[in-house]
């Protein structure tokens, strides 16, 4: 089973990696999806992530933008999506991201920008956004990452909450 570290949103805040690592346990890729994607090694590296099995998309607050701000991946026969979300609309849904995905034929969209995790199976596509590593958007949210595993082109996910309250 392949375990993927998923986070978005970092704003070169790491304060909440540790507690990552403890909660996610033995990680075998790091995605990022944008805003500050240049924080992804050091991410990866706290985590012990293999360099070579980092992603990463741009994002809005990524400048000059040094990666792609879409990415296709297929690990263990699975099709993955990853895209910040600032140029689909995500802060009013995951609708444009959602159709983006089934136009690749992506089993799995990963998304950002919204600071606000979500986790749902709509039609076949897993939409994924694992919050903000750092900085939540909503009064009372905890910060946040995700776990994706994959095994013989099957997929489960789940969000991680982080920090002192969290379980």
């Amino acid at each position: 089973m392949l375990r993927i570290g998923v986070v978005s949103d970092s704003h070169r805040r790491f304060a909440y990696v540790p507690d990552m690592r403890e909660k996610c346990g033995r990680l075998d890729w790091l995605l990022h999806a944008g805003d500050h994607l240049s924080d992804a090694p050091r991410i990866a590296a706290d985590l012990g992530v293999d360099p070579s099995r980092v992603r990463a998309v741009a994002g809005n607050c990524d400048f000059p933008e040094t990666e792609p701000d879409e990415l296709l991946l297929e690990l263990e026969q699975v099709r993955i999506l990853m895209v910040h979300g600032h140029r689909h609309g995500v802060k009013s849904g995951p609708q444009r991201v959602l159709y983006r995905a089934q136009e690749a034929g992506a089993r799995v969209a990963i998304f950002g920008h919204s600071h606000v995790s979500f986790l749902e199976d709509v039609g076949g596509v897993l939409l994924l956004n694992p919050g903000s590593l750092s900085l939540p958007r909503r009064p009372g949210d905890l910060p946040s990452c995700a776990v994706l595993e994959l095994a013989g082109g099957e997929v489960r996910a789940r969000l991680q909450f982080l920090g002192e309250d969290s379980i």
